[in-house]
């Protein structure tokens, strides 16, 4: 099994996922090795067997599943809730850590869902003072829900980040 990307190519073999960065995307090579580095004991990214810096490729776990769009199309509202939610706990955690993974607004392709909830693809990551991974997903939650955060509080959650205004957005974003 094969996928192709603008930066890379994926080769699936015995469980295992091999990501080939093209020679032009080097830089995107070292931050995707990074940040799975950096996430590893957390659950939510593939697990990372070894990284080959002549190859550019990166050597990591294959996740079984769906992505978030089928996930979406396919399963009724309680569950796509419920995969929502924890979606957005990955997100809050990635703000914490002040690491930007972008994509999070069209997540369709980088989040995959399993038996448990994968982020993958953190080759455009960075790390930023301000990050809006909660922010952005929120835009893909209203998108594909209809459900709506209210404006201030997401205000005042990107003022601090603090974990009380984070499940307060969140609390209310899913009891409309």
């Amino acid at each position: 099994m094969m996928f192709k990307g603008k930066h890379s190519t994926v080769y699936v073999r015995d469980g295992k996922a091999v990501k080939v960065f093209k020679p032009e995307f080097k830089y995107n090579f070292w931050k995707e090795v990074r940040y799975l580095t950096v996430l590893q004991r957390r659950d939510f990214v593939p697990k990372l067997f070894g990284f080959y810096p002549d190859k550019l490729a990166v050597e990591m776990e294959f996740v079984k599943g769906v992505t978030i769009k089928d996930f979406v199309k396919k399963r009724e509202f309680d569950k796509v809730v419920e995969v929502l939610k924890k979606c957005l706990d990955i997100c809050f955690y990635l703000d914490r850590m002040r690491i930007q993974k972008e994509e999070m607004n069209h997540p369709q392709k980088h989040i995959i869902v399993a038996d448990r909830i994968v982020f993958i693809d953190f080759e455009r990551a960075y790390e930023n003072p301000n990050p809006s991974n909660v922010t952005q997903f929120l835009e893909y939650v209203r998108r594909i829900t209809g459900l709506k955060a209210d404006i201030e509080l997401v205000k005042r959650y990107k003022e601090y980040y603090r974990i009380r205004d984070y499940n307060i957005l969140k609390s209310l974003l899913f009891t409309q």
